[in-house]
């Protein structure tokens, strides 16, 4: 029998040793392959027409990797995460070198954050200034917002590096009102992913916390986790690392600091637990600042932001935006900031792809002048948020155009035209739209936690990969179960997390909407509230999809224009769900209109998927009707299942089990694969 590891001690050190070496070469291996990049970029320069990101070459190279991956028994989704990072500092390398900034003599920059090292802000700035220029940087941390850019008025330092957004928590306003009131010119971005960790001093564990302080922002990030901390008070403080060098400074031993990993470590703490934040993804998107412009190559990918004040009168800000829409210019992101002397006027933030001196932007910017008392662009400057990476995966999703609702929904044709073309968006993992089917799964009411968990567990067993489950009930009778509310939604928040699944849920009334909003993927609107115009109106303003349903009485017509109420509001993400109408047909609960399908699929480029378990009402007839969805072009089924169906507290009768899911899904992948599209 060979010897264990720990009983050949000698053994363990030559693999680490080995271990060692081979990293090692991976480092050098990397330093060769970013020095032959910078030759590419010195050629890039000298050749006009090249352009930084030649797609078609990366496809290549992904292509090959893959193969090699393989060859070597390797994963190819790993090699590919391995060669995005890769390409992605490919890139960053190249762009001071082709736009000949790398040639200007400096050789000292200083550049300002808000907090103390190992925050977040001094992370982000140290990644972007390490390939932005060669000279040698010195970042320092400010206590507020102000003090970063008094520092900057008095050329303390060259660069101010502040947050603007938060990908959770939204815009920085302070940020907005420091960058229009002091001149400041925007000259790069970056975008961090947050990753909060709970630190405390060595030897501390969870048990002995009596405190937790960090940012208030990172306190509101984690609250599902704080909240499950008995005996836990929550303080607020300035900076995230500056709650871990707290700890550090005072010893303390019953507080723990919500912080990222690199602070924790920056001053002697121990993590006591990762992945505490409520959402997987929390990204911040920083501005670099100066005082002066920097004109990026316009051969790189750009974006442009600008700020803007309107005449004030009516249409004025659909005439600004119809100017860049009508120039072919993507919006990235617009919103609006009080003007505190003139009330009920706005200045417009607005940020858009492309560089002011293309030909397109250019233009566009000369005649969007003539709208507009005040228009200053704040700067071009290379487009970091633009996902440049999805082409080494799947073609990214279609957006729909921000203005002119009618160009999504169209009136029912009267005759058979082409289709529109389909649009897909992300909801968690999943691609909902052209080209994928997608099974949403679960009981119709969250009747207890432990209830939620094994449905959870059963629909995603056969393959669902959406998990439903209702929280507040709309009830024919006022003495049926009316579903748990705030309490089942936390219970179907944590079993879509548990089992990897985004969670769809109905919200039935405005006051409720945040708080749906807060643990639910999918907000639903059932068929009793479809011609609920000012609910539909306040999901508008929501980025979360919404998932409506057609009412028992409507028409496709009547589906389309409830829909345009959540469009116009300027939410784009909406299904459309055909839930069957009521007939003189009494044999089933309701009469699925199947025909509906490929009726609205001509009318709108919405996604539209099918509830067959409230049209039939009874379990035996739910597979057939799905089967025919399918058939018919739908881009997804929602069922209900129950892991118990007769103890269900609604609807027992057309809940699906365990295994009637599995089979359907089994006699649904021949369906699917036939028409091309693949499962999400």
């Amino acid at each position: 029998m060979e010897p264990t590891p720990k009983e050949s001690p000698e053994g363990l050190d030559l693999v680490r040793k080995e271990i060692d070496e081979v990293d090692r070469e991976l480092l050098r291996l990397l330093a060769r392959r970013f020095d032959a990049v910078r030759q590419v970029a010195t050629t890039k320069r000298n050749e006009d027409a090249k352009a930084i990101l030649d797609s078609a070459r990366e496809l290549d190279v992904q292509a090959h990797w893959v193969q090699d991956a393989e060859s070597l028994g390797l994963s190819a989704p790993f090699a590919r995460r391995i060669l995005k990072e890769v390409l992605n500092h490919s890139r960053r390398i190249q762009e001071p070198l082709i736009s000949g900034a790398s040639e200007q003599v400096v050789h000292h920059l200083k550049v300002g954050y808000q907090g103390v090292p190992g925050c977040y802000s001094s992370l982000a700035s140290a990644h972007l200034m390490a390939t932005r220029t060669s000279a040698t940087v010195d970042l320092g941390g400010y206590p507020t917002f102000p003090d970063v850019v008094d520092a900057l008025q008095n050329r303390e330092i060259d660069y101010a590096f502040l947050p603007v957004e938060n990908s959770i928590g939204g815009s920085i306003l302070d940020v907005n009102r420091l960058i229009v009131d002091q001149s400041l010119h925007v000259v790069d971005e970056e975008v961090w992913e947050v990753e909060h960790v709970l630190a405390a001093r060595p030897g501390v564990k969870l048990e002995d916390l009596r405190e937790v302080r960090s940012h208030p922002a990172a306190l509101t990030q984690c609250e599902t986790f704080l909240r499950g901390l008995e005996n836990v008070e929550r303080q607020a403080w300035f900076d995230t690392a500056g709650a871990a060098a707290s700890l550090e400074a005072e010893d303390l031993r019953h507080v723990g600091a919500l912080c990222s990993e690199e602070a924790a470590q920056h001053y002697g703490l121990v993590v006591l637990e990762r992945g505490i934040a409520d959402r997987e993804r929390n990204e911040t998107r920083f501005l670099l600042l100066s005082l002066e412009p920097e004109v990026p190559d316009q051969r790189l990918p750009c974006k442009t932001s600008l700020v803007f004040k309107l005449n004030h009168h009516e249409g004025a800000l659909a005439k600004a935006l119809a100017i860049l829409a009508d120039s072919g210019t993507n919006l990235t992101r617009i919103e609006s900031r009080p003007q505190p002397d003139i009330p009920w006027e706005y200045l417009f933030f607005v940020d858009v792809e492309g560089h002011k001196d293309s030909p397109n932007l250019s233009a566009a910017l000369r005649q969007l002048r003539s709208c507009c008392n005040h228009l200053r662009i704040l700067g071009s400057y290379p487009f970091r948020t633009k996902k440049q990476e999805q082409h080494l995966d799947v073609p990214a999703p279609v957006a729909l155009p921000p203005v002119q609702p009618s160009c999504r929904i169209e009136s029912v044709p009267e005759t058979p035209k082409a289709a529109p073309k389909r649009t897909t968006f992300k909801i968690g993992n999943v691609t909902l739209g052209e080209g994928t089917f997608v099974m949403m799964s679960g009981p119709c009411a969250v009747e207890s936690r432990e209830q939620i968990l094994e449905s959870a567990a059963m629909v995603k067993a056969a393959g669902a990969t959406i998990l439903r489950g209702g929280a507040f009930k709309p009830r024919t009778s006022p003495y049926a179960f009316q579903g748990l509310g705030l309490e089942g939604l936390r219970y179907l928040q944590e079993a879509g997390r548990t089992y990897g699944m985004p969670v769809t849920t109905e919200v039935m009334a405005i006051e409720d909407i945040l708080a749906v909003a807060a643990h639910a993927d999918i907000l639903q609107v059932g068929a009793r509230n479809m011609h609920n115009f000012s609910l539909l109106k306040e999901l508008g303003r929501l980025d979360k999809p919404i998932l409506l349903k057609r009412g028992m009485s409507a028409t496709v017509k009547e589906l389309l224009l409830a829909a345009e109420y959540i469009l116009a509001g300027g939410n784009q993400q909406v299904i459309l769900c055909e839930r069957g109408i009521r007939t003189f047909e009494t044999a089933t609960r309701s009469t699925l209109d199947v025909s509906a399908v490929p009726v609205i699929k001509r009318s709108t480029n919405l996604p539209v998927i099918v509830d067959p378990s409230h049209a039939a009402g009874i379990r035996e007839l739910v597979a057939p009707l799905a089967l025919a969805a399918a058939a018919a072009g739908a881009d997804g089924l929602i069922v209900e299942a129950h892991p118990h169906p007769e103890q269900a507290l609604c609807d027992k009768e057309q809940a699906l089990t365990g295994e009637d899911l599995k089979q359907l899904m089994a006699d649904l992948r021949p369906i699917v694969a036939g028409q091309g599209r693949i499962w999400s």
